[in-house]
């Protein structure tokens, strides 16, 4: 019981997700960043697009089985990710001067 209280519950850094219903049906969701108290940020393979995911549409993948926790993956693989998921942000959005 108190270990389950400490134990991280997902989404988790490293971590990709498979996505297995609905609308991005075979996709693959690396978790990247908590956007806010309401989004988490994932980049999507293999097209490598950022996915804004609402928590409580996450929680629900997840028990309904559309969301399936694949493996964690190498941080070198992870650091790719993470450089194309911050190339797409400053690409998406307009810098002001």
């Amino acid at each position: 019981m108190i270990l389950s209280f400490f134990k991280k519950q997902h989404p988790k850094q490293k971590t990709v997700y498979a996505i297995t219903g609905g609308k991005y049906l075979g996709e693959m969701f690396v978790f990247i960043e908590e956007k806010n108290q309401n989004t988490y940020g994932f980049l999507s393979l293999p097209e490598m697009h950022i996915r804004d995911i609402p928590k409580e549409k996450f929680e629900f993948g997840l028990k309904e089985k559309i969301i399936d926790v694949i493996d964690k993956i190498p941080s070198y693989v992870y650091n790719v990710c993470v450089a194309q998921y911050k190339k797409n942000s400053s690409i998406s959005t307009p810098h002001l001067k």
